[in-house]
């Protein structure tokens, strides 16, 4: 069964404008992986404190299938990837359900 997913990820503790674009590229590598990454965009900002981050967000809702097994292999591909391209960052998925909200 599929099932349609708005997604949303944040990385923060970001050092500097290098480090930012190491995470895109290696968070770009694994959307390319997973067959979403013409789906998802991610770059580098920062907030009103300046301070900088990684973000991501799927232009529309994704239908995955068999959502509950993909969910957690997902969760900490994008968790390793985060650790290795950046020690001591944080990442942060957020998962909508499209679907529920009508």
């Amino acid at each position: 069964m599929s099932v349609n997913i708005d997604l949303a990820f944040t990385v923060t503790g970001v050092a500097d404008d290098p480090q930012g674009l190491r995470i895109v590229s290696a968070l770009q590598e694994l959307m390319d992986e997973e067959h979403i990454g013409l789906q998802v965009g991610i770059g580098v900002a920062r907030d009103d404190d300046g301070a900088l981050f990684v973000s991501g967000t799927s232009d529309f809702p994704l239908c995955v299938s068999r959502f509950y097994l993909w969910r957690p292999h997902f969760e900490k591909r994008f968790q390793d990837t985060v650790e290795e391209a950046a020690a001591g960052v944080v990442g942060r998925i957020e998962w909508g359900y499209p679907d529920e909200e009508y």
